[in-house]
């Protein structure tokens, strides 16, 4: 699958090649950044408890698993954008990613998904040494019971490497208050992508489907961290708007983009399996769009997968050719490419670095660009 351009945006190669590399670069600082401070956490919780220390042990290798940090990369891009130039924001935009790890250990368990970035989900390893080591009780229990208070010390760790960093402290106090506004949409969009896995696909809307978009996704991966890096530079209340607009826009098309990533892509690239959405009834806009275009045969063949466990990976194929039969996967890859255009004038027209408004307009291409 790929992100063609059908009404003649322009996607630079060149631009976009850069910005990913800038991504890659920035990536392995923050990954030494975190090596350093879980092995730090490590040593001060093995002076508890040895059971202390393996639980930081597990959230360091669960942490370091693949992942573009793109989150981090934003909030880099955000105070390099405002003219920032001090190395410590490496420090300050690894908090963001212990954030990452605690929502999704907590989400893997909502969702009872044993899978994440191509490892077993924290509470499967807790649940295999329970079994293991013959421990009394019930073993999945025990699982997610360990889970979230891993999860519990993760926040911790994420808060605390924010605001140890070496910035003014008033600018820091509010980026801390960035983080909690943005932790609380998160936990807003969870809530609501909850309610609406347990209502039928009939009682919810693509309207309902964006707001979750916003809250669980854009909000917390773009918009919100560009603000933070923002907020730690002295950029101004222009300057912060234009990347937060940037950064819904964005935001919402690179959910989007990833809801068609996991029905169309590989395992081993999106790190699950393909079709747990289906199986956690994540009512995408995808499915809603093929839902409410679809024959009766085909809504019937929707309504009787979405929400079931197990589901045969040729039914989760049946069901991406319906989302392509009915035009929803034409009507999507339509949207991501209207999101990135309007994202991508918000930002061509902000007063901030030429090279990081070039390191943004990549990363938008990179993701209409991207394949399964």
């Amino acid at each position: 699958m790929n992100y063609g351009t059908n009404d003649g945006e322009e996607v630079d190669l060149e631009r976009m090649n850069k910005a990913v590399e800038t991504l890659k670069e920035w990536a392995k600082k923050v990954n030494e950044v975190l090596e350093k401070e879980f092995d730090d956490h490590i040593k001060r919780a093995g002076k508890i408890h040895p059971e202390g220390a393996r639980i930081v042990e597990h959230l360091k290798e669960y942490t370091l698993r693949s992942g573009k940090r793109i989150r981090p990369a934003c909030i880099i891009a955000g105070y390099k954008a405002m003219g920032g130039e001090s190395e410590e924001i490496f420090s300050a935009s690894a908090s963001i990613e212990a954030i990452q790890t605690y929502l999704l250990i907590h989400d893997d368990v909502i969702d009872e998904d044993d899978l994440r970035r191509g490892g077993p989900a924290l509470h499967k390893l807790y649940r295999e040494l329970h079994e293991k080591n013959n421990y009394k009780g019930n073993s999945k229990k025990f699982g997610w019971d360990m889970a979230i208070l891993a999860g519990d010390l993760a926040n911790s760790f994420g808060v605390d490497q924010l605001a140890k960093s070496n910035f003014d402290s008033e600018k820091k106090g509010k980026t801390v208050r960035k983080l909690e506004e943005i932790h609380r949409h998160t936990a807003y969009g969870e809530v609501l992508d909850v309610i609406f896995n347990y209502k039928t696909i009939d009682e919810v809307t693509e309207k309902d489907t964006d707001l979750v978009y916003e809250l669980k996704t854009a909000h917390y991966t773009i918009a919100g961290p560009l603000e933070m890096g923002a907020i730690l530079a002295g950029g101004t209340k222009e300057q912060k708007e234009s990347l937060m607009k940037y950064g819904m826009k964005v935001g919402s098309a690179f959910q989007l983009a990833d809801d068609l990533l996991v029905l169309y892509g590989k395992q081993e690239k999106i790190g699950k399996r393909v079709g747990t959405d289906l199986e956690e009834g994540n009512k995408t806009i995808p499915l809603l769009i093929a839902y409410k275009r679809g024959n009766e045969k085909q809504r019937k063949l929707i309504r009787e997968t979405i929400n079931k466990k197990n589901i045969p990976q040729e039914t989760v194929q049946e069901i991406g050719e319906i989302i392509k039969e009915t035009g929803a996967y034409d009507y999507c890859k339509n949207k991501v490419e209207k999101l990135i255009k309007e994202g991508k004038k918000e930002i061509e027209n902000a007063e901030i670095d030429p090279k990081m408004k070039d390191f943004l307009l990549g990363i938008a291409d990179y993701i209409i660009t991207r394949e399964a």
